[in-house]
């Protein structure tokens, strides 16, 4: 009788040991159970909602699992930004970052309803890709020497297009502006094409598409390219500076896109995220398609996303500030 206690205590106990480590099995084995949602910000069709795709079907593969884009335009990114942060941060359900989400909109939208540094965790940096200043060449504009000589010559003057408030070919152009010393007018658009269809037409003299957008309109002589917003010359247009080369400073990568989760999402579904993201970065059919839009891959750790955030928030934080760009 005196042993039928100790017997069912090891029981229990051996039971609670056997659940704890089913339980750790199921933990480590059991990521994702269920689809992964990827949110953004874009509409379906555009760049971003491509690169998502892309990435969401290699890196869906790699983890053994499906993760589903999910489309929340407008407001700036901020709808897709609350969606994501509405969930629990279980790994289920990612926000596609970029530099308008986690660097720019803090800028522009006050009050900004979500604080991109510590509301968000890095995943995965996926993508960079280069703006192109450009002018219409009916302005007889061919440099950015002759640029800053004209704007300084009639401030204001000059109208400069853009794919909406705040988005990042708006605020290209205003640092840029700011470096050089000059005011030109902005007009936005809804939309980049809108905006690039308005320059070549003259209806705006000057615009900083992204390089993939930009490439086929000055290879037809519809653009004249000023400078690239990159660390180096772009192949397609070896003999355009950077604007680096040509003494601005601290408007490389301009563009950019990663992966994001809520913060306190758990660290090994991060790495497994971040680690899924070499299949996406070593496919040779990625790299084809993102070469076709104009598009660099960039991997590193996770830790990478929110360290181009600060980067990008201390270099351009001081302008954008005193351009005072918010929206009331």
């Amino acid at each position: 009788m005196t042993q039928a206690p100790n017997l069912v205590s090891k029981l229990l106990l051996g039971a609670a040991a056997a659940a704890t480590l089913a339980s750790a099995a199921h933990a480590q084995g059991a990521y994702p159970s269920r689809p992964v949602k990827l949110v953004v910000s874009q509409a379906p069709g555009g760049s971003s909602d491509t690169i998502a795709r892309l990435w969401a079907e290699h890196a869906g593969k790699a983890i053994g699992g499906t993760i589903v884009v999910e489309n929340k335009p407008g407001g700036g990114g901020i709808i897709a930004a609350q969606n994501a942060l509405n969930q629990p941060a279980d790994g289920y359900t990612l926000l596609y970052g970029s530099v308008s989400l986690m660097v720019l909109n803090q800028f522009t939208y006050k009050p900004l309803p979500y604080n991109p540094e510590k509301d968000f965790t890095g995943v995965a940096m996926l993508t960079t890709v280069p703006f192109v200043l450009t002018a219409n060449p009916a302005t007889g504009i061919t440099s950015l020497k002759e640029l800053m000589a004209k704007a300084k010559a009639e401030p204001g003057k000059l109208n400069f297009a853009s794919a909406g408030l705040g988005n990042s070919t708006h605020l290209a152009v205003e640092l840029v502006s700011e470096a050089l010393g000059v005011r030109m007018t902005h007009i936005p658009y809804k939309g980049e094409a809108d905006g690039i269809l308005a320059t070549i037409g003259g209806q705006t003299e000057v615009m900083a598409p992204v390089y993939g957008t930009a490439l086929p309109h000055i290879k037809n002589g519809k653009l004249n390219p000023l400078a690239v917003l990159s660390p180096q010359r772009v192949p397609e247009l070896p003999e355009v500076p950077t604007a680096s080369e040509l003494g601005v400073k601290d408007f490389d990568n301009m563009g950019w896109s990663g992966i994001v989760a809520r913060a306190g999402t758990p660290a090994d579904i991060i790495e497994k995220l971040n680690k899924a993201t070499e299949a996406f970065h070593s496919s040779p059919d990625v790299q084809a398609k993102l070469k076709t839009m104009g598009v660099m891959p960039v991997s590193g750790p996770a830790s990478l996303v929110m360290e181009t955030a600060a980067r990008d928030t201390k270099a351009w934080g001081p302008a954008l500030q005193k351009l005072d760009l918010s929206s009331k």
